[in-house]
């Protein structure tokens, strides 16, 4: 991941956007039918999200942390916990629990939109290498793009926002984009937040709601599958040729224990 996001710092073309995982999804075929990939300046480097390894010429992939899809085959929420096994509906009732705590409220104001940024900001702040210098506006900006197909849920605590997940709707399916919480924001938080797109998303009655990547184990204890993705990198500079080779062959995925939350 740090040099993923080391590469941020270089002047790289995307095809989609790094802002929008799992949007933007390419496989090998597409990428080969892009003519415009002939255009690319030699120095540059071309990067794009990979549903498999890319085995064309001048093509690197390295495996991704993998999306992590609940595939939604109930009716309703009530459905959802029962198809749980006891010990992971005991889990989701102590989310809710916690939710009873405080007020999920949708956050459409820019003055709370802003501090969703920043606590974006604070969350991402130990993981990833390279962020913007200013994240302030991310959050009023899909906001502005998306409308409302792109929804903030916070967390008040007598009043004070101290947790925020923020979700893309489309036709068949909900997509978490970002979350973020105060340092002293409970454990129990970021579990109650994801079962909150979870339940929205039963709600809507779309096919799937990907709850994106990280965080692998927690996830599938809330009954996500893995979906396998890949960073890949195109680029007929011999020198990042070299480096993306030597890193692809000293590359090693994470290996992740995955839990089995429901009934048989």
């Amino acid at each position: 991941m740090g040099f993923i996001n080391a590469l941020a710092k270089m002047k790289v073309q995307v095809l989609g956007s790094f802002w929008l995982p799992g949007l933007h999804i390419y496989t090998a075929h597409s990428l080969k039918s892009l003519v415009s990939i002939n255009g690319i300046h030699p120095r540059k480097i071309l990067v794009a999200t990979t549903s498999e390894k890319i085995e064309l010429q001048n093509w690197f992939s390295l495996k991704g942390d993998p999306f992590m899809i609940v595939e939604n085959r109930w009716k309703t929420v009530d459905q959802y916990a029962a198809s749980l096994k006891k010990k992971y509906r005991a889990r989701y009732k102590k989310a809710l629990a916690l939710k009873n705590q405080f007020d999920f409220v949708e956050i459409e104001s820019k003055e709370g939109l802003i501090k969703c940024s920043e606590l974006l900001a604070q969350t991402l702040e130990s993981k990833v290498v390279a962020l913007p210098k200013d994240m302030s506006s991310l959050i009023e900006g899909f906001k502005e793009w998306f409308g409302n197909d792109y929804l903030v849920v916070g967390a008040f605590s007598q009043g004070e926002v101290i947790g925020f997940i923020g979700y893309i709707k489309t036709p068949t399916a909900l997509r978490a984009m970002h979350y973020g919480a105060t340092s002293h924001a409970p454990d129990g938080l970021y579990s109650a937040l994801m079962f909150e797109v979870i339940e929205r998303g039963i709600q809507l009655e779309v096919l799937e709601i990907n709850l994106g990547r990280t965080a692998t184990e927690i996830k599938s204890t809330y009954g996500a599958v893995p979906r396998d993705n890949y960073f890949s990198f195109y680029t007929r500079n011999p020198i990042m040729k070299f480096v993306l080779s030597a890193v692809q062959w000293r590359y090693k995925p994470k290996e992740y224990i995955l839990r089995a939350p429901f009934k048989e």
